[in-house]
């Protein structure tokens, strides 16, 4: 009797332990590592807001989403950068606010994806209807004072709100001639970049000032490697990739940011860098193809292998395996500075600041 009164107090004693180890690595290795992403961008991060707009800056159609079970609105033949960076949070893809009822969005505590293809910072950088950065904080601001009270109490929302990672992934269309109204030709390289980094502070001063703290920003760069600091002359005009500007100016702006805005943290995500890296290292991931698209459009031809290519189409759109790389690198490697997400994920956040 003695003998079993000892097995069952030394198996409660091993519950115990067990227990608690797991408590442990629960706590420095949680399944969730923030309780939101909330998406704002261009077509790098759609997931079908466009879908929903008057445009031709879509991807309803083959064979965009072909390895994602058809469901269309992602500018990739599978998942997209947001896709991957939910995931290696530890959350479900954050679904598109205008694929969603009102009723939906009250119930939606996990991230919202307000990405517009063909969109910029500046509301006149834009092919056909879509959400530009200030309409997509709009609908953000919807989220915060409408729809999530609906579930927390106002001490939760700020905690929420705090802990919450922020993707912009935008700036790019905003370089882009075919967007923009070629509206670069009105200003010097440096000057324009000031101007871009001047509007998206706004923007990020309204999601701070709604509750946001953990912001991952884009540094633009449309520069390949061998061009970043090449300059030709034109009919005696001194011409460069001049949205090395944005990216080379970002860190300073962010760094201001972050001494003004108490509380809040910035990492960079590099477009330019995983560039670079894809060139390096490309066969390392199984990539052969980095320059040529696997989706010819204008011959309607798809290559047969997409996990061989970096590019999917003609506009520079990533396949789903190289934006797997480039979620992975800022993840855990070298594409986000000066934190990866993860290190950002982990930081200890004051949401009364």
């Amino acid at each position: 009797m003695e003998n079993s009164k000892i097995l069952l107090f030394l198996a409660f004693c091993f519950f115990l332990i067990a227990q608690q180890i797991l408590s442990v690595k629960s706590e420095k290795h949680p399944h969730r590592l923030v309780p939101a992403l909330y998406i704002f961008g261009s077509s790098s991060v759609d997931a079908g807001n466009n879908n929903h707009l008057n445009t031709v800056a879509n991807a309803n159609m083959w064979p965009y989403a072909i390895d994602f079970n058809n469901v269309r609105g992602r500018y990739s033949n599978g998942k997209n950068l947001a896709d991957f960076a939910a995931i290696n949070l530890g959350l479900p893809s954050a679904p598109p606010y205008l694929n969603l009822s009102d009723s939906q969005r009250s119930q939606i505590a996990t991230g919202i994806n307000y990405g517009s293809g063909a969109c910029g910072i500046l509301n006149t950088s834009r092919v056909g209807d879509c959400l530009w950065l200030g309409q997509q904080i709009k609908y953000f601001t919807s989220t915060v004072k409408n729809d999530l009270p609906k579930q927390m109490d106002e001490t939760k929302l700020r905690n929420h709100l705090a802990k919450s990672m922020y993707l912009l992934f935008i700036g790019l269309n905003d370089y882009n001639p075919l967007a923009n109204g070629n509206i670069t030709d009105r200003y010097s390289g440096p000057d324009y970049a000031d101007y871009l980094l001047d509007e998206i502070s706004k923007h990020i001063q309204t999601l701070y000032d709604l509750g946001a703290r953990k912001f991952v920003v884009q540094g633009v760069s449309l520069c390949k490697p061998k061009q970043y600091d090449q300059e030709k002359t034109v009919k005696g005009k001194v011409l460069n990739c001049t949205s090395r500007y944005y990216r080379d100016k970002l860190p300073a702006k962010l760094s201001s940011l972050e001494a003004k805005l108490k509380g809040s943290i910035f990492t960079i995500y590099d477009n330019y860098m995983l560039r670079y890296n894809m060139q390096q290292n490309h066969q390392k991931y199984g990539i052969t193809e980095i320059e040529d698209p696997c989706y010819v459009s204008s011959t309607n031809e798809l290559c047969s292998d997409r996990t061989k290519y970096h590019f999917f189409d003609k506009w520079g759109h990533q396949t789903e395996v190289s934006c797997k790389v480039a979620m992975n690198g800022c993840f855990n490697g070298t594409i986000c500075t000066p934190y990866t997400l993860f290190q950002l994920a982990n930081m200890h956040i004051n949401h009364k600041q």
